[in-house]
């Protein structure tokens, strides 16, 4: 539905588009509207392994759910990867995240949870709230408790999937927004979308099981580029791209971390009743 989140233990999680632009969200809107609230099923493989990479083998399986509950909006991923060193040590990775993002995208709550052979290697528990001036302020439970509050402007991830399908409705090539995922340090990205040329659904997405839920329907290649604000680094934290429908669904996603790139080829598609709001 968004751009994925990739961990595993692997360190794994463009230059800024010239024509970008800041799509302000309506006041009182609801942030996403028309999304398909669905199950997405890919199968990952390692795409390429530069000569500094630790990796030398990839695969697995990456589900997504994203559904619309009329007060906002949910999201669950889990990424399963099996993944060999360069040394030739093999390890399992097991990587979850749950969102809650309110309907006015002023609310969030998120829990994310990373293991490495069976062994937790990361957990965050925490929410942030927001005010009409885009001030955040964020209460982590887990790793530790503490708050924080961020620099002003700050949205949060489903509110910039919304932006990016609606700037792509206008025929816009860019977005550029300042991001909140739930950082257990609190970084704030400086995120990218470059949106490239309309498509329509091709042949091979509407035969996968679920495909008939993109019939008809536009999309866009989209590129996400991640950089920590506030940091003179020249080179983006990480990088996605992915085709995205206008109802939120994706397929054909690159992950790129530099020393390596995962693909995520999508399988099927479950599409998931939705309230009446």
């Amino acid at each position: 539905m968004r751009a994925f989140c990739l961990a595993a233990g692997l360190m794994l999680s463009l230059a800024a588009p010239a024509a970008a632009q800041v799509i302000p969200s309506a006041p009182n809107a609801r942030i996403v509207d028309g999304f398909l609230s669905h199950r997405a099923v890919y199968d990952l493989k390692l795409k390429t392994s530069r000569w500094a990479s630790n990796v030398s083998n990839l695969s697995g399986r990456l589900v997504s759910e994203f559904d619309d509950v009329c007060e906002g909006y949910t999201f669950n991923q889990r990424i399963v990867t099996n993944f060999t060193d360069s040394q030739g040590q093999a390890a399992t990775g097991n990587f979850w995240v749950s969102t809650f993002e309110s309907a006015d995208g002023k609310g969030y709550r998120f829990t994310l949870t990373n293991t490495v052979g069976g062994k937790e290697v990361e957990r965050t528990v925490g929410s942030a709230t927001r005010d009409a001036g885009g001030l955040a302020k964020v209460a982590f439970q887990q790793p530790a408790a503490k708050n924080i509050t961020l620099s002003g402007g700050v949205i949060f991830p489903t509110e910039f999937m919304g932006r990016i399908v609606e700037a792509a409705r206008r025929g816009q090539h860019g977005v550029t927004v300042k991001m909140f995922e739930g950082d257990a340090e609190g970084k704030v990205y400086d995120a990218f979308a470059s949106i490239g040329t309309e498509r329509a659904a091709s042949e091979s997405d509407l035969a996968m099981p679920g495909g008939d839920t993109l019939r008809g329907l536009k999309a866009w290649p989209v590129t996400l580029t991640y950089y920590v604000s506030g940091t003179d680094n020249d080179l983006p934290d990480y990088e996605t791209s992915f085709t995205l429908f206008e109802n939120g669904v994706t397929s054909d996603v690159t992950l790129d971390y530099g020393e390596f790139s995962v693909s995520g080829q999508l399988r099927r598609i479950e599409e998931h009743k939705t309230p009446k709001c």
